[in-house]
């Protein structure tokens, strides 16, 4: 199964529950360093029955630390619109920044092996949280988007 199957079958054929196993395949997370970080605390999931079993949002939060945002929203293509909040589809921008951010970024990036997308959102998230209780009120559903695949309080 290759990354955008995986991505699919998580998305748009969810289930109630999840193995560690199933999660790691569905991830391409490997199964030790899983259940490391389900035994210590790091990654949500339940046992029951002496098993680890994981939600589908938590397996999504797996995903979503997994894969960017943009290769999930590639893999779904025009499903995306229907299994994601509207306020998490990407739209591209053109900014005009001063070098020296650019070069942190490309930094960041470089030295994380991530694009350069991924480095910006990554330092824009917790602004975006910030704002979540103002812009709510602006753009409804701004909450939904911020803490999907969790649900807003």
């Amino acid at each position: 199964m290759d990354r955008c199957q995986r991505i699919r079958s998580l998305f748009l054929d969810p289930a109630e529950s999840y193995t560690l196993g199933e999660v790691a395949r569905l991830t391409d997370t490997p199964v030790r360093a899983l259940r490391r970080e389900v035994a210590g605390g790091d990654r949500d999931a339940e046992r029951v029955r002496g098993r680890w079993r994981f939600l589908w949002r938590q397996a999504v939060y797996v995903a979503m630390e997994r894969w960017t945002l943009a290769e999930i929203a590639d893999a779904l293509g025009a499903d995306a619109a229907r299994v994601l909040p509207p306020l998490l589809a990407l739209r591209a921008v053109t900014v005009r920044l001063p070098e020296f951010i650019i070069l942190a970024l490309e930094t960041v990036a470089g030295e994380q092996r991530m694009t350069l997308d991924a480095a910006l959102h990554g330092e824009l998230i917790d602004f975006a949280g910030t704002m979540a209780e103002r812009m709510d009120k602006v753009a409804p559903g701004y909450r939904e988007a911020y803490f999907f695949p969790g649900r807003p309080n």
